[in-house]
């Protein structure tokens, strides 16, 4: 068995508390628990600028995604390379399933035992602006599950070459990261969309769009069928691709021109079933389209020959 004197790890705040433990993704990646891995004095060199609340909060993290590696260097491509694998792990994760987790990095060597913090990657300050539902979401057993037994798949097509996939990945978590007007988070997202369906050849009409999207991941689907309904009040009606699609487009239309979406969609507004309250219909079809291009990203993953 490998020893290793390093690790990079990415703690992950919104989990199940019935995960089964430890979790293989590789050889040197797993789902585990970290709980009293660390404490708040491993981040002492970095109190100038992440606050006593923050490092406890860092060292009391019950679960992260961890790399274990070997390297005799301070800092150099090993501990890069450690970094990107978790975080295109943390890519893939955010596909499986959308949470207000932020990314951010750990890096630590073991010596007799004991861990030595010598880079840490502070997450950003503000929390991602998910979507109504998505805001409860949980990473549950079978997503990690899932994230184990597709991270090969998502590498492969993640660097196959191929610019519009990479662009519909970047799109979809540069909507989560790094974006929090939700309207340019729609269009973010449809940017993704149509640059996956157009495969780098030529944009595609608006119709042949809707037809390929129905094809790929089914016209009769709910965008509600994955949330944490057990969480809320009363299940959420049924929004079907098929009946959002149309209004999705025509948004999709009048933003990227700078116009107003119609007046119909001001005077629309759903009721949340998880708070009651009411959710304006421009936001219902930034879920939409979230949706929308996460499930095809997954599909065209699933496809993907390794």
């Amino acid at each position: 068995m490998a020893t290793y004197n390093k690790m990079t790890i990415l703690p992950l705040h919104y989990c199940d508390r019935r995960l089964n433990l430890p979790i293989g993704i590789g050889v040197d990646l797993t789902v585990e628990s970290i709980e009293g891995l660390l404490r708040p004095d491993n981040f002492e060199l970095w109190r100038d600028y992440v606050t006593k609340k923050e490092r406890e909060d860092l060292a009391s993290t019950r679960v992260g995604i961890v790399h274990r590696f070997s390297s005799e260097d301070h800092v150099g491509r090993l501990e890069v390379d450690s970094q990107d694998k978790v975080f295109k792990a943390f890519v893939f994760l955010r596909l499986i399933r959308p949470t207000r987790e932020r990314y951010s990095n750990i890096q630590l060597s073991v010596k007799d035992g004991q861990p030595d913090v010598f880079s840490f990657a502070h997450a950003a300050p503000l929390s991602p602006n998910a979507p109504n539902l998505q805001v409860f979401n949980t990473f549950h057993q079978g997503h990690l599950e899932r994230l184990v037994r597709l991270l090969p798949k998502f590498l492969h097509f993640a660097s196959s070459g191929l610019l519009y996939r990479t662009r519909a990945v970047r799109f979809f978590e540069a909507g989560y990261s790094q974006v929090a007007d939700p309207l340019l988070q729609f269009v973010t997202w449809m940017i993704g969309i149509e640059s996956l369906l157009s495969e780098d050849a030529a944009p595609v009409a608006q119709g042949d769009l809707v037809r390929r999207i129905e094809e790929l991941i089914g016209a009769e689907t709910n965008i509600y069928s994955e949330a944490e309904t057990e969480l809320f009040p009363r299940e959420p009606a049924p929004l079907l691709i098929k009946e959002l699609l149309p209004d999705i487009f025509t948004l999709r239309n009048r933003a990227v021109h700078g116009v107003r979406g119609p007046s119909s969609f001001d005077e629309r507004t759903t009721s949340s079933p998880a708070t009651n309250e009411a959710v304006h219909y421009v936001d219902v079809l930034r879920e939409g389209a979230s949706f929308v291009l996460r499930n095809l990203v997954l599909k065209a993953i699933a496809d993907t020959n390794v």
